[in-house]
């Protein structure tokens, strides 16, 4: 086989063929970039300035594991060190499918990465935490706090709304579209009404705690969400800072990080959107995203896709 047309620009190493066709083959310009850099500082790193398809025949797992071992004497994170042997999976992987080689040496069987916390992943919140929230909201004993914080949690999950938003969502801002329900949100940071799609299981929610205020007394009516403290505030609508407190609130209780926010539930919902497989312009529709480089970068986290639990049991 002839070798792989490549070219040395500078201290740049361009593939002309492998590379180049494993790059064009990713949907995303940031996830082409970042696989770039990846692969290059690992072909820097075995001194490649041109790569030959012997030459990438001729890498094994020691060279990977080697690559792994320096880049964390060189003091990377190990979220960083895992994506790049990723990178270098996804690229192998390739290959092989293409015939160019018969195995792959970064297969996590023969190059384990790094164990990191999965509970904060970038700013983008674990479905396991996710989890831990909403069962530690369910176990509050009040069941109109109850069901007034399980609505802020679903819609903070499901419609990765703005704190501010959230707080200063009417009930006549919900509408039936057929048998859809919108959100009208008339005081949004572009300055113009946007509308977004609410799930069932938001509905669902809101219902319940619609209900809930019946029960106590109170009038359904204004600003959906209340203060339920016992002072002043009482009655009034909650401000963007409570619904932050509320949220940091039930992450403490469910033995998480103090660092948890709102608004990281806003990345949370792009990235499992994604993950789940929906179009990064449709994400940015319901993000309300003016550019598309905002959504990508609020999309933080492939590597429990791309380095998967699964991928480790063998059944052979």
């Amino acid at each position: 086989m002839k070798n792989l047309p490549s070219v040395n620009i500078g201290r740049e190493i361009v593939l002309a063929d492998p590379l180049e066709q494993f790059l064009s083959g990713q949907l995303s310009v940031n996830t082409r970039r970042a696989y770039k850099t990846d692969l290059l500082k690992f072909f820097e790193f075995l001194n490649l300035e041109e790569i030959s398809i012997d030459d990438l025949r001729g890498i094994s797992f020691q060279h990977i594991i080697k690559f792994r071992n320096q880049l964390a004497d060189e003091g990377y994170k190990r979220t960083s060190i895992n994506r790049k042997l990723s990178s270098l999976k996804a690229l192998f992987r390739m290959l092989v499918a293409a015939g160019h080689i018969e195995k792959n040496p970064a297969d996590s069987t023969l190059v384990r990465g790094y164990k990191v916390d999965d509970m904060l992943n970038g700013k983008a919140i674990a479905t396991q935490a996710l989890k831990r929230i909403q069962n530690a909201i369910s176990d509050e004993k009040d069941k109109l706090r109850q069901s007034r914080d399980m609505a802020i949690f679903q819609l903070l999950t499901f419609g990765g709304l703005r704190r501010s938003e959230v707080a200063k969502m009417c009930w006549h801002d919900i509408r039936e579209d057929g048998v859809f329900h919108i959100l009208n949100l008339p005081d949004t940071k572009s300055g113009a009404d946007q509308d977004i799609k609410l799930q069932s299981v938001v509905i669902h929610y809101l219902n319940e705690y619609r209900n809930n205020l019946a029960e106590r007394a109170y009038q359904a009516q204004g600003h959906i969400f209340i203060s339920l403290a016992r002072n002043r505030s009482h009655g009034n609508p909650l401000s963007d800072q409570s619904i932050n407190l509320i949220v940091k609130k039930y992450a403490l209780k469910a033995g998480l990080p103090l660092n948890i926010t709102a608004h990281m539930f806003r990345h949370t919902c792009c990235t499992l959107a994604i993950e789940g497989g929906a179009k990064p312009q449709q994400v940015q529709a319901h993000l309300r995203h003016k550019d598309l480089k905002t959504t990508m970068r609020y999309y933080e986290n492939r590597e429990n896709l791309t380095d998967n639990a699964s991928d480790y049991i063998n059944l052979v």
